[in-house]
């Protein structure tokens, strides 16, 4: 028997003892229900249920079995009851963010986390690994640049970016290696075609130090046109795609967002004002 409906019918029929009231209690014809009384008989090589001045009498062979089919329907229907997402009930939560996102936005990810849930936050920078362990499950999130990637990964893009000069224009280029996005790209040339990098760095604290006395290319999560230059980058969260529609995917895409539109904001708000008359 692979018909669950025909379970249904069954129990209907215990409680009622009336193919009429059956397929009333059911929300369907009688003739479908007596159609599948007939083929739970066959099935189940037993009347099931004889027919007296009362109505629909079940046999002994329906009275033993009706406690156990109605307890595994019990049991389905509990199984298939969504289960309430409570941040609170989580035991750990692993994200993978890229350089400069990870120390402009990791303090207040890690707040609004907090302020949640007491589960571990592991919290680390985005690598050459992230990919592989985003589908192995062991990474609930990521923020990254957009690119192709199989239908095994969901992108959500957030936004668009530009980019500029910031340092010493007197000094060495200095390119600021992000992992998964400019190791074998120069994406300063967009700007400059002709320059070269003197200096390679993959630290974004070492980059800040280094800007008395050299330049690099910066990113701003915003595009202005009067002040920078258009970069063919754009940001998403990316998760395993068979997981996008999990709660705690979504919990974790919904704290970041927020966080992710402030900083986007603020990074704006700062250049209008340094770039004031």
């Amino acid at each position: 028997m692979h018909d669950l409906n025909a379970l249904h019918v069954f129990i209907s029929l215990m409680q009622t003892n009336s193919t009429q009231r059956a397929a009333q209690k059911l929300g369907r014809s009688q003739s479908y229900v007596s159609k599948v009384l007939s083929q739970l008989r066959e099935e189940l090589g037993d009347p099931l249920f004889v027919r007296d001045a009362s109505g629909l009498v079940p046999t002994d062979y329906a009275k033993s079995i009706e406690p156990k089919i109605k307890g595994a329907l019990d049991q389905l229907d509990l199984a298939l009851v969504p289960v309430e997402f409570n941040p609170a009930d989580l035991t750990k939560m692993t994200l993978h963010v890229v350089e400069p996102y990870l120390v402009e936005i990791g303090k207040s990810l890690i707040k609004a986390i907090r302020a949640q849930t007491d589960a571990v936050i592991e919290l680390r920078q985005w690598s050459e690994h992230s990919e592989r362990l985003i589908l192995e499950e062991e990474v609930d999130l990521g923020l990254h640049v957009l690119t192709d990637k199989p239908q095994s990964f969901y992108q959500r893009k957030i936004h668009s970016g530009g980019g500029y000069f910031e340092g010493n224009r007197d000094g060495e280029y200095v390119k600021f290696i992000i992992s998964g996005i400019n190791e074998h790209q120069d994406h300063f040339k967009t700007l400059e075609p002709d320059l070269e990098a003197g200096v390679i760095v993959d630290s974004v604290h070492l980059i800040n130090q280094l800007m008395d006395d050299f330049f690099t290319l910066r990113y701003e999560p915003y595009y202005d046109e009067k002040r920078l230059s258009p970069l063919n980058l754009d940001m998403a969260l990316i998760c395993k795609a068979s997981l996008r529609l999990a709660e705690k995917q979504k919990w974790l895409m919904g704290l970041i967002t927020p966080i992710v539109d402030e900083h986007i904001a603020q990074s704006k708000l700062q250049k209008e004002t340094r770039n004031e008359p």
